[in-house]
């Protein structure tokens, strides 16, 4: 994967993160839409973990599950594990056994920071000349 197929799947994985949380399904067939035709499944796997890792540990995202108790405002519970302990665990569950999709693919999402989704806002009017003559802030 060169350096604009990464950084398109980042800005394309924050812009969707504005609309709802991300699994680790969605972000695999990113990852592997991309790199899969060129390369095995394992080069895949390892870009979509080191993308995971740097979109949670730049602080855009966070890992968790969805929440479907109204009392939760955000409607995501966070895991509340160090970072490096939660791919651990996203590793073992889809790398070591990924024949396994229903074991892996929703077992966890990232949801959007407040950091993310000013960014995300940013790359998302990046094109939009209108956009950069109203904001001046």
């Amino acid at each position: 994967m060169n350096a604009s197929e990464h950084d398109q799947v980042r800005d394309n994985l924050l812009i969707e993160g504005l609309v709802d949380a991300i699994s680790l399904g969605e972000v695999h067939t990113a990852m592997a839409a991309i790199h899969t035709l060129k390369h095995p499944l394992h080069d895949a796997q390892e870009l979509t973990l080191n993308m995971i890792r740097e979109l949670v540990g730049e602080g855009l995202f966070v890992l968790g599950v969805p929440c479907s108790e109204k009392k939760n405002p955000t409607r995501f519970i966070p895991w509340a594990m160090p970072l490096d302990a939660a791919m651990a665990r996203i590793e073992d569950a889809y790398v070591k056994h990924f024949d396994d999709r229903w074991g892996w693919t929703t077992m966890v999402w990232m949801n959007q920071t407040q950091k993310g989704k000013e960014l995300a806002e940013k790359l998302y009017h990046a094109d939009d000349p209108k956009d950069t003559e109203n904001h001046s802030h």
